[in-house]
């Protein structure tokens, strides 16, 4: 790159690779090279978390009163909570915009700090703040320690440690160089801060095979390297061969969203959210893997974020908003993933995707849309105490 007078951004030693900026003249010579296998330009990726209703019910509603799910009772995780098992000792890593430090993210139930580690790929600095809001949401639902009005936590995992990894701006929008810097840096210090699930809420169009595309291929490389990828289908359903990248490589969990319609006592009309993107892959495997509580789910943002003052109708004016995505799904799956090693630690990442898809429960709804998606995909809503009590 040095060599045809282009400028090398970031070193990217997971996929053997350096993103440069080239002119279009040095871009012909470089792809001349012997030594040069493949270049790719350097794409977008969004988070795929947005402010907008879902498939049941309105989310018109504003302030405190904003309808939502209590997700960790939804999905068997508040009964485990009372068993002790909680995340405790787990850390996972959130790669998305940041994480605001409200108490509910940065300590633990015991008051305990609980933010290992910060890195912010843009700037390639150990600081990190979240402008747009969606980082913090996700990492909420995965862990928040906050005791909501029904007495129980906000969050999945509300023991568990974090490390916080900001690849996107405050728009919510990230490039590939910035999330392989990201996933990059999560795998080189996995063992310092015992990172065992990495949370990715964020999705694109596919532009290759997944085992040619080169965020995929840091993707594969945290799997091989012991972590649990949990990573958003996309929200660009509900038509067929959606699933966008990385959520389309094989080995990794991906993650579609469900909508209890503002009933989570009534399974009957549970249906799969119409953003939701669905399967097969290009190469005709079956995703997403489970689907989780992806409608109106609430979840806690500064009110400065620009989420919040661009959509005040979904925030409390306080600590909480309303967001509906595969993102939200995603961290609801993290969050149960963590759980489950806390329970069981030697599980390899194969097995705990094995035993959430097992937990996975597609008769429980009789909802036409949702069932048909499921007998078509594959995919059940994830189930936390039967993925820790199963026998399998």
């Amino acid at each position: 790159v040095q060599d045809v007078g282009g400028k090398i951004t970031h070193e990217l030693g997971i996929i053997n690779a350096v993103s440069a900026r080239l002119s279009a003249a040095e871009l012909r010579i470089l792809k001349d090279r012997d030594a040069v296998r493949r270049v790719y330009a350097d794409a977008t990726v969004e988070v795929t978390g947005k402010p907008v209703k879902d498939d049941g019910g309105s989310s018109s509603s504003s302030g405190g009163n904003i309808d939502s799910t209590y997700v960790p009772a939804m999905t068997g995780a508040t009964a485990l909570h009372t068993e002790g098992i909680d995340g405790y000792g787990v850390t996972i890593a959130v790669v998305d915009t940041g994480a605001w430090s409200d108490n509910g993210i940065g300590k633990n139930p015991l008051n305990e700090p609980r933010i290992v580690a910060q890195y912010d790929a843009i700037q390639d600095r150990t600081s990190v703040s979240d402008g747009y809001g969606h980082g913090t949401h996700v990492t909420s639902i995965a862990l928040s320690s906050r005791v909501t009005e029904n007495g129980e936590f906000g969050g999945i995992a509300p023991a568990a440690d974090l490390v916080s990894v900001r690849a996107f701006d405050d728009l919510g929008n990230g490039t590939y160089a910035d999330v392989i810097r990201a996933l990059d840096w999560v795998v080189a210090n996995k063992d310092t801060y015992g990172i065992r699930v990495m949370n990715l809420s964020f999705s694109t169009e596919p532009r290759s095979h997944y085992w040619d595309d080169p965020m995929n291929q840091a993707v594969m490389a945290a799997w091989r390297a012991g972590i649990v990828v949990v990573a958003s289908a996309g929200n660009t359903g509900p038509s067929a061969m959606t699933i966008g990248a990385p959520g389309n490589v094989p080995y990794i969990i991906t993650v579609g969203a469900m909508t209890d319609n503002y009933t989570p006592e009534d399974v009957t009309d549970d249906v799969l959210s119409s953003f939701s993107s669905a399967g097969p892959t290009v190469e005709g495997f079956v995703k997403p893997d489970m689907v989780a509580p992806g409608g109106h789910v609430r979840g806690i943002m500064q009110p400065t974020a620009s989420l919040a003052l661009n959509y005040p109708e979904f925030h409390d004016g306080d600590k909480y908003f309303i967001m509906s995505g595969t993102s939200q799904a995603t961290a609801v799956v993290s969050g149960i993933a963590a759980l489950l090693l806390q329970d069981e630690p030697w599980l390899t990442p194969d097995e705990v995707k094995y035993r959430l898809m097992s937990s996975a429960r597609p008769a429980a709804f009789s909802g036409g849309t949702l069932t048909y998606s499921i007998l078509q995909q594959g995919a059940g809503l994830v189930n936390a105490y039967d993925a820790v009590h199963s026998l399998s």
